[in-house]
């Protein structure tokens, strides 16, 4: 090669070289950055955008355009505490930065600081009187009327400049509904659509303002002038699908996100409600293939894999949500929906401490997250921190006071720590906020139970019923006066009276079938049991009372004979097969009771009893451990409320050394099967890991002194000699 052509090579493999370093410089990887995050900003990929801008931040952490944008895409995601600590930073750094400044005064209006959002929007008006967005948030900042009345002045003061506007007179709009004058409101937004008849936001408006007031059709025509106006796969076609869904129209609203994402595949948050109301439907199949779509247009889609958590979760594969939701948190560590989700799903796992851990977190993160707070306060509750999830509820309710479900939760709170006055002040607060919740006269007539009031609470138990025929608690509350005054055969004609209201109901054959053998009527009792199975085959009382009763007469082989006549009469009702299994564990036949337990798991897999059952048999006589904890869990998941699997669950995850998630599973069997010798020895060794000595001595005294037998009786004395 000549030695010019040499040269001219080793010019252009070093300019090559210098070029390729130059990329790779911090300089050159934040600028790509950067020019990533705007891109995605700009096409609404928010999730992407705040990605990029913080791979910016860690090269240039004081980078404006980075601190910006990063609070502005945040904002855009309704992530507000995320958006405010990057907007305040940005404020920082460029003072007068209008779109900087606006977001941090609506994030202090969406928070309830009207106060900051005044002042924050008074600096802006003193730069720029006529800044109208400015205007219409300080007039959103308005609470009382002189407020009203003084951000209606300064928006008629600038009338001449922007009296062509449509968001001018919805502004005006806002105030006159603040007012309670609804005529001049719906004036105002007539105007304003006058001004812009193509106006999407004036319809929305409209709409919502016509919600407010029930006119339903005149706001499903606002919403569909709003629709029409706007382009294919926007939220506005959302916000007309969620108000079909608010008023029960399920199919038009399943309609129109058909529509959306034939028309608009890429828009995601459309393909995101059609899961999630596929989810909300049982329709898992469809909602799997929602989710699918999502993930692959972007398989990083964080929202995508939180919704095919839930996917999981709701069919109880609950190790696979666990991971899908651990997938979202390593993404977002700080999404709230994350944190609640992945607690939903340890608590299904049976893992009630780390359950706890992740719900605090999302409270932590966002204190008015609602479900999150009332899941926690459950939580709290089921594991004996009662305080605790008190203090939650009354902040919340602080905050919520219209939320029915908080007072429900907090009135049981009360009554746990026998605080009957302030249970039934909450009660009388709940039924004037919601007349027609038959929960309300059924609290107050257990806080006036509580105090001795009996007839008044009679009074109250039946005004519950009235309102909710079907509701069983204030019938078995009722039946506990009357049952406590002796009076069986009033208890049983009241039972009835109620059944011929709902005679389909399993639950209210079962109640009757205790109160008949109260009356030593075991073949009314027989049937009433047989009736609630049929009726209801997931219930897991029925068949112990069934099964007990078959053992105290002595009728195994007449039962067995019975049952299996009625399972080859209807071999696809698991009621028969089901019974066979607890009168053969009633004899002692292990065998056949867990044959029989597994036939009716794989005919139906959701029925309680089975999956409690096999769990026990599967852990005390030999089986997989791992598949006993998994019926447990199950069996848990199905009946949350039933006490024997909750011992059971509890004795399971006790031998696996899980020690304090199985004493607040134990806690809560103990407290409605109090009077169990067993459940009590399950209790006190517990207790007796974990540390609490008093405890556990006052729990295994209870089963050592008993008087009937039962498997463990010898292990709870030497335990109880131990402790001594």
């Amino acid at each position: 090669m000549p030695r010019r052509m040499r040269v001219l090579a080793v010019i252009v493999l070093s300019g090559l070289a210098l070029t390729a370093g130059c990329a790779r410089s911090p300089e050159a990887k934040k600028a790509r950055y950067l020019e990533r995050g705007d891109r995605y900003f700009k096409q609404e990929q928010y999730r992407e955008a705040t990605i990029e801008y913080r791979n910016a931040l860690r090269i240039d952490n004081n980078n404006a355009q980075a601190i910006r944008q990063l609070g502005l895409a945040y904002y855009q995601l309704g992530q507000l505490n995320q958006a405010f600590r990057f907007l305040l930073k940005a404020q920082e750094l460029e003072s007068d930065n209008k779109e900087v400044n606006l977001k941090l005064a609506t994030i202090y209006l969406v928070g309830g600081k009207t106060e900051d959002a005044r002042e924050a929007t008074e600096r802006m008006l003193m730069k720029d009187p006529k800044n109208l967005d400015a205007l219409i948030l300080f007039a959103g900042a308005a609470t009382t009327p002189q407020e009203i009345d003084g951000a209606t002045r300064r928006l008629e003061a600038v009338r001449a400049d922007f009296d062509s506007q449509a968001r001018f007179h919805l502004a005006l709009a806002n105030l006159y509904g603040r007012r309670s004058d609804l005529a001049a409101a719906e004036r105002a937004y007539r105007v304003a659509l006058a001004r812009e008849p193509n106006s999407v936001d004036a319809h929305l408006q409209l709409a919502t303002f016509y919600t407010l007031k029930g006119a339903a059709a005149e706001a499903e025509r606002e919403f569909k002038a709003a629709s029409a106006l706007a382009p294919a796969g926007s939220a506005t076609q959302l916000r007309l699908a969620d108000f079909y869904l608010s008023i029960g129209k399920r199919d038009e609203a399943k309609q129109l996100l058909a529509e959306v994402t034939s028309k608009a595949p890429e828009y995601l948050p459309a393909w995101r409600r059609q899961a999630e109301v596929a989810l909300a439907e049982r329709r898992f199949d469809d909602a799997r293939k929602s989710v699918d779509t999502i993930l692959k247009k972007n398989p990083a889609d964080v929202d995508g894999h939180l919704l095919l958590g839930r996917v999981h979760l709701a069919r109880r594969d609950t190790q696979a949500a666990i991971n899908e939701f651990r997938t979202v948190l390593k993404a977002e560590p700080r999404l709230p929906p994350g944190r609640y989700y992945l607690g939903l799903a340890q608590l299904q796992a049976g893992d009630i401490q780390q359950a706890k851990a992740e719900l605090k977190e999302a409270v932590s993160i966002a204190p008015n997250y609602t479900d999150a707070v009332l899941a926690l306060a459950r939580t709290n509750f089921q594991s004996g921190a009662t305080q605790p999830a008190i203090e939650d509820l009354e902040r919340l309710l602080a905050k919520q006071p219209a939320l029915v479900s908080g007072y429900v939760l907090l009135g049981a709170g009360y009554l746990s720590q026998r605080k009957p006055a302030q249970a039934a002040e909450l009660a009388r607060k709940l039924i004037a906020l919601a007349p027609q919740d038959a929960r309300g006269p059924d609290i107050l007539g257990l806080s006036l139970a509580m105090q001795g009031k009996r007839t008044e609470a009679v009074a109250e138990f039946e005004k519950s019923l009235a309102l909710a025929p079907g509701y069983l608690d204030p019938l078995n509350h009722l039946v506990g006066i009357s049952v406590a005054d002796k009076q069986v055969g009033p208890s049983i004609e009241r039972v009835k009276r109620q059944i011929v209201l709902v005679p389909r109901s399993g639950p209210h054959h079962a109640l009757l079938g205790e109160l008949q053998i109260l009356n030593r009527d075991a073949k009314a009792a027989e049937e009433a049991f047989l009736k609630a199975t049929e009726l209801d085959p997931g219930l897991v009382g029925p068949y112990l009372s069934l099964g007990n009763l078959y053992a105290q007469t002595g009728r195994y082989e007449e039962a067995i004979a019975k049952l299996e006549q009625a399972a080859r009469s209807n071999p696809r009702n698991p009621a028969p097969v089901m019974i066979a299994g607890i009168v053969h564990e009633f004899k002692g036949d292990i065998p056949k009771a867990r044959e029989a337990y597994e036939k009716v798991l794989a005919m139906n897999p959701r029925i309680a009893a089975a999956a409690n059952n096999l769990a026990w048999i599967y852990s005390e006589h030999g089986g997989d451990k791992e598949k006993a904890l998994q019926l447990a869990q199950t069996a848990k998941q199905l009946a949350p409320d039933d006490p024997r699997i909750s011992d059971t669950l509890g004795w399971i995850l006790y031998k696996r050394g899980v020690y304090q998630t199985a004493l607040a599973h134990l806690k809560e069997s103990a407290a409605k099967l109090g009077n169990n010798p067993q459940v009590q020895y399950h209790l006190g060794m517990a207790y007796q890991q974990v540390g609490e000595k008093e405890a556990a001595r006052t729990a295994l005294q209870a089963a050592a002194n008993s008087p009937a037998t039962f498997p463990g009786k010898e292990e709870a004395r030497k335990a109880l000699a131990e402790l001594r």
